[in-house]
């Protein structure tokens, strides 16, 4: 059986999206808690982002998901 992979999506417009693409892939995790640890340095990141003034808004952990990898789906 193959390991689980999980990803980070963000809600833009009406589709939930990967936060982050390599090449035209989707960066995907070996855990739920390696997700987890990359979306809180993005989310200090923004925070540092808008306090310098090169981001308006804040995103809130709400706006992300961690789920399950997989894999891309046909249009």
């Amino acid at each position: 059986m193959k390991n689980q992979r999980w990803e980070v999506l963000t809600l833009i417009g009406n589709h939930w999206l990967n936060v982050w693409e390599l090449d035209e892939e989707p960066e995907t995790f070996d855990s739920y808690e390696e997700a987890e640890v990359a979306l809180s340095e993005h989310l200090r990141d923004c925070r540092y982002a808008v306090d310098m003034g090169h981001l308006a808004d804040m995103p809130t952990r709400d706006a992300f998901r961690i789920v399950p990898h997989v894999g891309r789906v046909a249009a």
